[in-house]
């Protein structure tokens, strides 16, 4: 999960908004995609997948005042909670959560970068919305090693 289990125990100091500034007109999501993801899928629509994931995910993080790299756990709730009310559960899970998980855990692991907490993660261990997708991804694993 990260250094922090919940967003109170986060420091001011270490809090992702801190950064803003540092952020502020960086496409980080993109940086991702090329130097992470883009040279393992092969398949053009993956990418695009990819790329819609990222696309409505940095819609819902702006309008909430926020770089799509600097999300809150409620960020995360919000987002999850309008998505399954038009999405399916597997649709929530396969086209977006993974490739968000995928994108913070790069955050996480990145020496450029000041994340010491996973928001999805935080949120999955908190709230309605990103604990039942949370439960789609234990499933899957269940019925992998079943």
């Amino acid at each position: 999960m990260g250094v922090y289990k919940r967003l109170s125990e986060v420091p001011s100091h270490r809090r992702l908004e801190r950064y803003a500034s540092e952020y502020e007109d960086a496409d980080t999501y993109e940086r991702f995609l090329v130097e992470e993801r883009f040279d393992e899928v092969e398949s053009e629509r993956c990418r695009q997948k990819y790329r819609l994931a990222g696309r409505r995910w940095k819609e819902h993080i702006e309008s909430r005042g926020r770089h799509h790299a600097l999300a809150r756990p409620a960020d995360v709730e919000a987002w999850l909670d309008g998505l399954l009310d038009r999405v399916s559960l597997n649709t929530a899970y396969n086209v977006y959560w993974v490739k968000l998980e995928q994108f913070y855990s790069w955050l996480q692991h990145h020496p450029d970068h000041p994340h010491t907490y996973h928001p999805l993660w935080m949120a999955a261990a908190e709230s309605e919305h990103a604990g039942i997708v949370w439960e789609r991804k234990i499933d899957r694993g269940r019925a992998y090693h079943e």
